[in-house]
This record gives C-alpha cells, sequence and structure tokens, in this order.
C-alpha cells in the first residue's frame, strides 16, 4: 500500500473506532488493520479510551419537571418593557443558556459535566495520538533458498512489548506442518509463535515474546511439525541477523 493511502487509513483509525465510518470505509480500514500493526496499535489505544468512555459518570434520569423549570426561568421579557425584536431575541437566548447553566451547576448535574471534559479531553487525545504516532522499529526478515520469493517483517510499536510479524510468498504447507519463529539471544532460540499461511502465502501474526522483541538479537523462522517444536529442527526459510 502506497504511503499516502497508508496515512489516510490512520486517519480513519478515530472514526473506525467509533463506528462512524460508512460499510464501505469501515471494510476498508477492518481489512487494512488485521495486516498492519501500527494501525492495529492506533485502533487499541483509541477503541481503550471509547470503552471506558460510557462509564465515565453513572445514568441520571432527568427531572419530568425540568422543561417546565426552564421554561419558567427563561421567561419572555415583562410587561411594560421596551426592545426591539433583535434585542429581545438575544436577551432571550442570555437567558437561557443562564438558566442551563444554573442547572448543570447543581450538584446532580455535575457528572454531565465532567463527561463533558472527559469528551473534550479524549478528543485532544485523538489529536495528539495524530500528531505524535507512537514510534515504531521494523526488522526485515532475508529470504533462503528454501523460499526464495518469500519476505518477512517484524514490526514493533512502542515499548517493544507490541510486535507483530507479517510473511509473504511463503509456501502452503501440508497440514503436518507448520512454521515457527524463533527469537534469538545469547545463543538461546525461544519461540515466538507458530503459524499457516493462506493460499496466497501470507499471514500476520501476534509475537508472544517474554521480554521487549528489539532486546533480541536475531530472529529466524523454520519449517517444523505442527504445533510447534522445542526447538528449530526444520529448514530455515527467513531470517534477521543469521
Amino acid at each position: 500500500m502506497q504511503q499516502t493511502e497508508h496515512q489516510e487509513i490512520i486517519d480513519s483509525v478515530p472514526a473506525y473506532a467509533l463506528n462512524s465510518l460508512d460499510a464501505k470505509e469501515a471494510e476498508m480500514v477492518g481489512r487494512h488493520v488485521a495486516s498492519c500493526a501500527q494501525c492495529r496499535a492506533e485502533l487499541a489505544a483509541f477503541e481503550s479510551v471509547v470503552d471506558v468512555l460510557p462509564l465515565a459518570a453513572p445514568e441520571i434520569e432527568p427531572s419530568a419537571a425540568l422543561k417546565e423549570r426552564l421554561m419558567q426561568q427563561i421567561q419572555t421579557t415583562p410587561r411594560g418593557e421596551t426592545a426591539g425584536p433583535q434585542s429581545a431575541a438575544l436577551s432571550l437566548w442570555q437567558r437561557f443558556t443562564a438558566a442551563l447553566s444554573d442547572f448543570l451547576a447543581g450538584p446532580r448535574w455535575q457528572p454531565v459535566a465532567v463527561l463533558v471534559v472527559l469528551v473534550l479531553l479524549v478528543g485532544g487525545f485523538f489529536v495528539w495520538r495524530q500528531i505524535n504516532p507512537p514510534p515504531s522499529r521494523q526488522f526485515i526478515l532475508t529470504p533462503t533458498e528454501a523460499a526464495p520469493g518469500a519476505q518477512g517483517v517484524i514490526e514493533v510499536v512502542g515499548n517493544g512489548r507490541q510486535a507483530t510479524l507479517t510473511v509473504t510468498g511463503l509456501p502452503e504447507l501440508d497440514p503436518a506442518s507448520q512454521y515457527q519463529l524463533w527469537l534469538i539471544k545469547d545463543g538461546q532460540r525461544i519461540s515466538g509463535g507458530v503459524f499457516s499461511v493462506s493460499a496466497d502465502g501470507a499471514q500476520t501474526i501476534p509475537i508472544d515474546a517474554p521480554q521487549p522483541v528489539p532486546d533480541y538479537a536475531a530472529f529466524g523462522i523454520t519449517i517444523e511439525p505442527a504445533g510447534g517444536s522445542p526447538g528449530p529442527t526444520g529448514e530455515r526459510v527467513l531470517g534477521y541477523n543469521l
């Protein structure tokens, strides 16, 4: 995907988290997010805020007399007072806003004010995240003779605890075999995930790592029995710094 198209998707992530895109746009963003670690991290950050937004204030049942009380406080200009149409309308609006402010200033309406402030903070957070996206780092895996047309990218977001592996061009294996990602540090290899690829040789998986992914010195992908192995036993198809 071109960089400009990628940026358009990132710009649509906040609306996607709020379910405010039309069906076609939502489908496009969802399809992209499924294969892009950076956009998945963006979406997760927005969704974590959206999920708690309804819990910011308890539910309050408005009084049945609310409308009547408001109207009483914004009565029209008393008899005998003269004013032109424009000044009378302005005075009516001023009285309405003042009456509404009085209601919201009461203790029972304070949660509403808190919710309004929270919405403003969330909006500011969205803008800040667009201007300051979380830092990301990529590790490009190179193919071996076993899979010369394959490509692999490990994308790390933020502090390194969130990372994904995306591969393309890998041969589809028989059901008895799967690919396994290895994380290598100080000569020790641990599994970062076991996966199969689709018919077109592509797949994206989250990386399961006990330490931040950039702490590892090298990465490799081998062909292993279905379900994975305790250590590499099969042919290597992709690697980084090996």
